[in-house]
């Protein structure tokens, strides 16, 4: 049976990101909602969106930087009474918020004061009733919404297979890019299979700032793609975890293989020490004559610095495949 999705957003800011998430739905077993195809009606606009929302299973919120059309009596734009009701309704609700670190968007299409002041609170309600995604611009957020889109139906539908391949297909793509242009897919959100190359540690203070993350509350994880596999390959990354997504995580050892959604992660300026040091220790090392000694044993020892640094941070963990035991599901996903 056909599910039917409304999509919900300002309209004049993400004309091009709605026209992508329709090409993403269109590949779908669905029927689509939205303004585009509403056409002339004796009903108001808002009138039109709630009771088109009412008929749909699936609601999707796509937010950026305008709040839109306001409803006069309540002050509370179209997009947001359209959420309300589908909240009110029992409908599933999928949210995507403008990356606001990283995207770009003309500054016509930015609200200031009271609009602005409205759609943060707006913002904060979402991020409190629902686990969020971000998005950079179209492609992403067409990627994203597949991937969810992919998981949602087929959970609705009793599949127990998943489109692993497809997703990994995906992110070999994007992957690529990142080897070579990294500043260009920061923040894209992709599917992995990764293989621990290291125990647990503290993320320092130097990079959560650069990667923007919660200092004292995240660990790194030293890893190894296993999949998708890599044309380069033998490149070593860092897996950043929130506190939030770290059960099981802490406990990580060497060769145990982890199945997640990654967020990928630039910095201009490399990072000296991943690692925290929450002491002040004091160490001496070997001796002149020591350090000679090795020198002439193993040879001289040559570090070239990196430009810059790259990492991972998990955005949504799927199983963990422990080396001597079974795949253990963290997230009761397939």
């Amino acid at each position: 049976m056909h599910r039917t999705v409304f999509i919900s957003s300002t309209f004049q800011d993400l004309q091009t990101h709605r026209k992508a998430v329709w090409n993403v739905l269109g590949n779908f077993n669905v029927a689509i909602r939205g303004m585009e195809r509403f056409g002339a009606r004796k009903e108001s606009p808002l009138e039109t969106c709630l009771f088109e929302l009412e008929q749909c299973d699936l609601y999707v919120g796509i937010i950026a930087f305008r709040h839109g059309s306001v409803e006069p009596k309540s002050e509370k734009s179209y997009t947001q009474i359209e959420y309300e009701r589908a909240v009110q309704l029992g409908k599933e609700v999928l949210i995507y918020l403008i990356d606001e670190e990283n995207a770009q968007m003309p500054i016509r299409f930015i609200d200031r004061g009271q609009g602005r002041d409205k759609l943060e609170a707006f913002k904060v309600t979402l991020r409190e009733r629902h686990t969020v995604d971000t998005f950079l611009d179209e492609q992403d957020l067409a990627a994203k919404l597949r991937r969810d889109l992919s998981r949602t139906l087929q959970v609705r539908a009793g599949a127990t297979t998943s489109s692993r391949s497809d997703e990994f297909e995906a992110a070999q793509s994007v992957l690529s890019q990142f080897l070579l242009l990294p500043k260009s897919v920061s923040g894209s959100d992709i599917r992995v299979k990764l293989r621990a190359t290291g125990k647990a540690y503290p993320a320092s203070r130097a990079a959560c700032k650069e990667f923007n993350l919660a200092f004292g509350a995240t660990i790194g994880i030293p890893v190894s793609i296993v999949a998708p596999s890599l044309v380069h390959g033998g490149e070593a990354f860092d897996l950043f975890v929130d506190q939030k997504l770290s059960t099981g995580l802490l406990r990580v050892d060497k060769g145990d293989a982890i199945d997640c959604y990654v967020q990928l992660h630039f910095a201009e300026t490399e990072i000296d020490e991943l690692q925290a040091r929450f002491r002040t220790r004091t160490f001496h090392t070997g001796g002149a004559f020591a350090q000679f000694a090795l020198g002439k044993e193993f040879g001289e020892v040559v570090t070239r610095k990196a430009d810059s640094a790259v990492a991972m941070e998990m955005s949504r963990c799927l199983s963990i495949e422990k080396t001597a035991n079974p795949a253990t599901s963290l997230s009761g996903e397939s």
